[in-house]
């Protein structure tokens, strides 16, 4: 692609008219540095008119142009980043929490857009279709080596209109097609709540617009249950809005308390969030749940709940996203920039810097010792409204840190190749499966045998006790998820779930909020002395 020198002067000219602007609106610069600026935007254009004039192969141009950009970021945070229509469009879908479609999850098994699960009451569901349906078409086009977002962005429109796709069942010999008219797509941020024991457990997995409301309702359900206390599960909820953290916050705290507040480099950009409601819910204890992939929103919840003792945190330190994004459009792209960060309200910046590149939220590789590390090395204590000590550093320290068993080898390279989806597909397709079903014997050598037929050879010696409870509770909890969506997979796992059993054993020994602190407080040196006397007993062994 060849411009002329006018089209590459246009466009420098346009990028020295941004900075300009950017100049005034900042204030007051030293002159130094604005030339500066100017002569490094002269030298861009003027490598990008060689470049597009001269390159021994033709060039587009919007590509090197976002390279340099996306180049440009790559210096900044992780958060940062320029997206294109279809990204932005994304996000927003996120943050509101619905949009046009019909109504499934896709994965990819075989090069192909596969359904993990359908949603309740949405056109997919209604039709029939099932976990583990291989698209193998949309409006007639195949289908095969699509990228999973190639297949949402053909399956999503606008409400009312059509599309037509087609899938492989196995089990069937033929084909499926349908003519399906999409519908809006709500996305509830509470896939699961429930009753147990006494104690309502509300799972939350995402902060959007109407996440408040649906959690609100929740809660109200249960309290006509007459529960001792609510257990809100926040591990793995990613965060969302801020104004949904601010509102899920306020369900459970006076009003006029302050929730987070925020700090950036232009001082009168700082902002304060209190809660607004009058109506809480304060009447039983709350417990929040996080983990090493709860951000974000997330760590606004928890962060001011604890600081105003209102729950008892529990699980491993949170993630540390505590940085706010602007985003800005630029044409029908857009800017998502860091603009400032988040403090708690005793104080507690709750982000925590990383290196770019390496904000993966893995949990499942960490080893157990490791997701304590910053309740015993804290980098500062603050207190909570009622003088409890809780600890800095980047993320939300729980008051009860507890330690979960690392993942196998075996166990992650069976996630990682998706054998458990693809068996509880197949095994569905070949058995007639109930409400009440059980990973029996022969269930487990099937899953045995289907391991072998599908190049993934295990060793005999692989199948300890350990491995065998975890790869039993999985296939489990894939068909549950096959038979009756996300909801069938909490069903299917929850009672297993060590966190929340032990949650539920501090519910009972503990039923109020100053109880349970005094519990977390003795159960936390209980498990560091069983962790110090670890070592100790290993020498001990190792001399007999």
């Amino acid at each position: 692609m060849k411009l002329n020198k006018k089209a590459i002067i246009g466009i420098s000219l346009l990028l020295i008219l941004i900075v300009a602007a950017i100049f005034v609106m900042a204030g007051d610069r030293e002159e130094k540095q604005r030339d500066t600026v100017y002569q490094n935007l002269e030298q861009f254009g003027a490598v990008l008119d060689k470049v597009l004039n001269y390159y021994v192969d033709e060039v587009d141009a919007d590509k090197l142009i976002k390279a340099a950009i996306n180049g440009m970021l790559d210096q900044l945070d992780e958060h940062t980043v320029y997206m294109d229509s279809y990204e932005y469009e994304n996000l927003m879908i996120s943050t509101k929490g619905e949009f046009g479609g019909l109504g499934i999850t896709l994965g990819s098994v075989d090069g192909y857009p596969t359904v993990v699960s359908t949603l309740e009451d949405t056109p997919a569901y209604r039709l029939g279709i099932q976990g583990g349906d291989k698209i193998v078409q949309i409006e007639g086009a195949s289908t095969k080596d699509w990228k999973t977002e190639q297949a949402v962005s053909k399956l999503r429109g606008r409400e009312g209109t059509q599309v037509a796709i087609t899938v492989t069942r196995e089990g069937l010999p033929d084909s499926l097609r349908y003519t399906i008219t999409r519908e809006i797509i709500r996305v509830t941020s509470i896939p699961y709540s429930a009753n147990l024991d006494g104690v309502g457990y509300i799972r939350l997995s995402q902060f959007a617009e109407r996440t408040a409301r649906e959690l609100d309702d929740a809660v109200r359900d249960l309290e006509k249950q007459k529960v001792k206390g609510f257990i809100i599960d926040l591990r793995g909820n990613p965060g969302g809005l801020l104004e949904s953290a601010r509102e899920v916050s306020e369900l459970f705290l006076e009003k006029d308390k302050l929730i987070v507040y925020t700090e950036s480099r232009i001082p009168s950009h700082n902002l304060k969030y209190y809660s607004r409601s009058t109506k809480i819910h304060d009447s039983v204890p709350l417990v929040v749940l996080v983990n090493g992939a709860s951000a974000s929103a997330s760590e606004i919840v928890a962060g001011a709940l604890q600081d105003w003792d209102r729950a008892v945190i529990a699980g491993q330190t949170s993630f540390g996203k505590g940085s706010v994004q602007t985003v800005f459009m630029i044409g029908k792209d857009a800017l998502k920039l860091t603009t400032a960060k988040y403090f708690t309200p005793s104080g507690r910046c709750i982000h925590k810097d990383r290196p770019r590149g390496s904000e993966e939220m893995v949990v499942e590789d960490v080893p157990a010792a490791d997701t304590t590390k910053a309740a015993a090395k804290p980098v500062k204590e603050f207190h909570t409204a009622g003088g409890r000590v809780v600890y800095g550093g980047g993320g939300i320290t729980p008051d009860w840190a507890i330690a979960l068993p690392n993942f196998t080898g075996f166990e992650r390279d069976l996630e990682l190749r998706n054998l458990f989806f693809n068996f509880a597909v197949h095994y569905a397709a070949h058995h007639k499966v109930a409400d009440d079903f059980k990973v029996t014997d022969g269930v487990l050598a099937d899953f045995r045998t289907y391991c072998g037929e599908n190049k993934f050879a295990v060793k005999d010696s692989a199948w300890i006790p350990e491995n065998v409870d975890y790869v039993k509770l999985a296939i489990k909890r894939e068909v549950f998820r096959k038979l009756m969506g996300t909801k069938g997979a909490y069903l299917a796992t929850l009672d297993k779930d060590e966190e929340v059993n032990k949650v539920l054993a501090m519910f009972h020994a503990a039923p109020t909020l100053p109880q349970m602190f005094a519990y977390v407080s003795e159960q936390s040196k209980k498990d560091e002395a069983a962790k110090k006397a670890g070592p100790a007993k290993k020498v001990e062994a190792a001399k007999k």
